[in-house]
């Protein structure tokens, strides 16, 4: 019996971090695709049907992070999907973003601040995933 490798989409307007978080999630056995904007990021979710999505919450694109994950909720074939957001707010301007949830707009699963703890972000996905 062959495993099934869990496939997870990150969207991230930052190369840098979509190509080190790539590398560190295939180096773990995950199937890794990235979208740098969320117009691309929404077309790959809807294509590719991850086990899970990681989606920074403050893309500087006119689609964001907000609409990405707004959009997941109301589909409903990815309505189930677990959302990581990743936010560099608190690090950027001091927010704690889960203060300000509104499970209506934006409602991922878990949040995690850039810079991203590896270890507890790969427990948080394999909690997310089983």
């Amino acid at each position: 019996m062959v495993e099934k490798v869990s496939k997870i989409v990150i969207v991230d307007d930052n190369t840098d971090y979509l190509f080190t978080m790539k590398t560190f999630l295939s180096r773990n056995g995950f199937e890794v695709e990235t979208a740098p904007d969320g117009q691309t990021g929404i077309e790959l979710i809807k294509k590719e049907r991850p086990n899970l999505v990681m989606l920074d919450v403050m893309m500087e694109t006119t689609f964001s992070g907000f609409e990405v994950c707004r959009q997941i909720r109301n589909d409903p074939e990815l309505k189930n999907t677990p959302i990581i957001g990743i936010t560099g707010m608190e690090d950027e301007l001091g927010l704690k973003f889960d203060k300000y949830d509104d499970a209506e707009y934006f409602s991922p699963d878990v949040f995690f601040d850039k810079p991203v703890d590896k270890d507890a972000l790969l427990e948080k996905i394999k909690e997310l995933i089983s």
